[in-house]
């Protein structure tokens, strides 16, 4: 688990999951535990069937947060259900261990906060109304109103909207504070127009592979004839080629485990983990078949670029590695362009038929 101050809904979802059996071990232990159960003096009578169903939907929702994939689109169908159970649970606590008087109370500034989190100061204002009214509605069943009962219950009552109301105040800004370092991190490792991580972020990653002595196959690139691209149809038009490449990269990126990386100009960067000659082959032929399936402006409808790959094989010094694959991007240049040239000295050519099955992609 990620203990931080800047945690993601879904960290801290799984606390408040935590959170929900610890309190099931505490309501077994004052309901059932003889020398807390029985000096507290608890309603144990419907305890068993709030125990069995709480159990059963903390086990479920425990499950589905370890298998729940980031960014998935029940989360807060999760997070909802998690909250109006909760709220049923309280209050079904509450009438079991002596309503307005309960020394469980205090589990209601976590609703509010858990709400807070999630829906902000709408959140904050529907859960202290709603344990407004299930609290009043508990003090006025109990028809206990003395004086001590009821300056408990007001008590309480202005404490949870309190809570609510400085949460609500709190969480805006650690949202803001979060974006805010969101938005810094993508400024000091992301290229703005490709959307690929930046030079800055690619000397850093290779700087971290070599001291850790990782196996890894770098791969260096440059677009074929660009300036003469800027030249003849201009600059703009020289960017939009650069944001289709960075998606394009992107795509390749994730589909074979490496990080993508715009190094400078119109020159680009891979890093790929350890795989043999044959994957090297397919993953430049998927490379140029994304190239030749992309259309880049009406005017230039597609580009050409050329490469250099080379292993790290645990031993090479940045520089050294990063200056041996430049030169066999330059080989690759000087051989005719448009070709990807391997350390093993084998040369990857984008062939005509590789262009046809590309086309018939399309």
């Amino acid at each position: 688990m990620k203990l931080s101050l800047y945690m993601d809904d879904r960290e801290t979802e799984k606390i408040f999951s935590y959170l929900r059996w610890i309190f099931l071990v505490v309501g077994v232990l004052v309901f059932y535990y003889p020398p807390l159960a029985d000096r507290l003096d608890f309603m144990e009578e419907s305890f068993p069937y709030l125990l069995t169903i709480g159990f059963i939907y903390m086990a479920v929702t425990q499950i589905a947060l370890i298998k729940m994939s980031p960014g998935n689109e029940y989360f807060n169908l999760l997070t909802k259900a998690g909250i109006v159970f909760d709220y049923v649970a309280l209050m079904w606590l509450l009438v079991l261990t002596h309503g307005v008087m309960s020394p469980l109370f205090p589990i209601a500034f976590l609703l509010v906060m858990h709400s807070t989190i999630y829906w902000r100061t709408k959140g904050a204002i529907l859960s202290s109304a709603s344990l407004t009214a299930g609290y009043s509605i508990i003090y006025l069943a109990q028809g206990d109103f003395t004086f001590y009962s009821s300056f408990v219950f007001i008590l309480n009552l202005f404490f949870i909207w309190i809570v609510g109301v400085f949460g609500s105040l709190i969480v805006i800004r650690e949202r803001k504070h979060f974006k805010q370092k969101e938005i810094f991190h993508e400024l000091m490792f992301t290229d703005y127009l490709t959307g690929l991580y930046n030079h800055r972020h690619f000397q850093e990653q290779l700087r971290l592979l070599t001291i850790e002595r990782q196996s890894f196959l770098l791969v260096m690139g440059d677009i074929d004839h660009f300036k003469q691209i800027n030249d003849q149809f201009g600059h703009l038009a020289g960017d939009e080629i650069l944001r289709k490449i960075g998606a394009a990269f992107q795509e390749l990126a994730d589909d074979f485990d490496a990080q993508a990386f715009r190094y400078g100009g119109e020159e680009f960067a891979f890093l790929l983990p350890p795989i043999d000659e044959t994957a090297q082959i397919v993953f430049f032929a998927d490379l140029y078949t994304r190239l030749a399936t992309v259309t880049f402006s009406e005017d230039c409808t597609s580009v050409t670029m050329s490469f250099g790959i080379a292993s790290s094989k645990g031993e090479a010094l940045p520089d050294k590695l990063l200056g041996y694959t430049d030169q066999l991007l330059y080989k690759a240049k000087a051989a005719g362009k448009n070709q990807a040239k391997f350390d093993t000295g084998y040369t990857y050519h984008y062939s005509a038929a590789n262009k046809e099955i590309a086309a018939a992609r399309q």
